[in-house]
């Protein structure tokens, strides 16, 4: 099968990401004996050959992301014709639409992946509110990253879309030898987002920690915690470590020296961070909103009332349980290996770009 997969990479602050979810998804299914493309931009133009997959550079012309979204769409346009793909997979708007345009002469399948939820109310405020309405009307497959994030487009759209969650790739995330010798939650996110309820985390560290006199909190993510920590309890703040941003390939070796990870959002369509810290053999806790809920099973996490202190402090106190139990790790790996990019996510790809809906 021909697929191209296309991403203007064209916001800074999540190029990383959107690079790497882009590759893997090449990776894999090449491996599958696909014949892939990836039509991205950067400063420079090029095309080059290697781990078995094609990548199609176009050079960046506007700074403005926004600008440069709609440029990118039009720029795809030829190469989407003359490629004669039979699938383009598409992970934003404008090149979602170069790919509805292609269908009309090529005849390939179209499928977006919608990485966030699909709040009316809140694309009322975007700048491209119409070319994701117009996505949602007519793409082929509009892929959601969980059964919550479906449930949002189903009842704000009323159109049927399918579930392809992120991946994670097990072989470059491992147990460490051995954890901290003190409970250590581990909170990696955006730090001064509201939603991800950091502030909520630190009460319950603080209530914990009349359970767990030891306990350790350590901060991983972008963004100042200094006004939050100046808001919490004392009992959280003399037990915070602020960890620096380091390297993408040092955050595996935090999830596994970590007893729990936390993560006690509101309206996440995923949680990328929970599934890289199972795969790392570390149990999570979440709250009950979202998507991150689907990702916990017996064994592995635990579940609190969102924005509820105490409950967070008794879920914390299970998952370190958790964590003292010597079959844990395999437990949570297993989990993991759910969305694996080979084992896991290539096969509903396939699935749905040969037309069926595996979920």
């Amino acid at each position: 099968m021909r697929v191209a997969i296309t991403h203007p990479y064209s916001w800074p602050e999540v190029r990383r990401g959107a690079e790497r979810i882009t590759v893997e998804t090449a990776r894999a299914l090449t491996r599958r004996g696909h014949d892939v493309t990836l039509l991205s931009s950067g400063a420079t133009g090029g095309r080059r050959h290697e781990d078995g997959f094609t990548t199609v550079r176009f050079k960046r012309v506007f700074n403005n992301p926004l600008r440069h979204e709609r440029w990118f769409g039009w720029r795809i346009l030829p190469a989407l014709a003359r490629g004669r793909f039979d699938v383009v997979h598409s992970l934003m708007p404008y090149d979602a639409l170069a790919a509805i345009r292609a269908r009309r002469l090529t005849g390939n399948r179209t499928v977006y992946a919608e990485m966030g939820n699909a709040y009316k109310w809140w694309w009322a405020g975007l700048p491209d509110r119409r070319a994701r309405a117009r996505v949602v009307r007519d793409a082929d497959v509009y892929a959601c990253m969980s059964q919550f994030s479906r449930g949002v487009l189903e009842s704000e759209w009323g159109r049927t879309g399918a579930i392809v969650p992120g991946g994670v790739r097990l072989d470059q995330f491992a147990p460490a030898s051995e954890r901290e010798a003190e409970p250590t939650i581990l909170f990696s996110g955006a730090v001064t987002e509201r939603r991800k309820h950091l502030d909520t985390l630190l009460e319950a560290v603080a209530i914990l920690a009349k359970r767990e006199p030891q306990v350790k909190l350590w901060i991983s993510g972008p963004g100042d915690a200094g006004e939050l920590l100046a808001e919490a309890p004392a009992g959280a703040t003399e037990r915070v470590k602020v960890l620096d941003l380091g390297r993408a390939e040092d955050q595996g070796r935090r999830y596994g020296r970590a007893w729990v990870t936390a993560l006690p959002s509101e309206a996440d369509s995923f949680g990328m961070v929970l599934v890289e810290s199972l795969a790392s053999g570390t149990p999570i806790v979440v709250a009950d909103d979202g998507a991150p809920p689907e990702l916990v099973q017996p064994g592995i996490g635990v579940v609190s009332r969102r924005r509820d202190a105490e409950s967070l402090a008794d879920a914390l106190a299970g998952a370190l349980d958790l964590a003292r139990d010597s079959e844990t790790t395999a437990r949570c790996r297993a989990r993991a290996a759910d969305f694996d990019w080979d084992s896991g996510i290539a096969p509903i790809l396939e699935q749905l770009y040969e037309g069926a809906d595996p979920r």
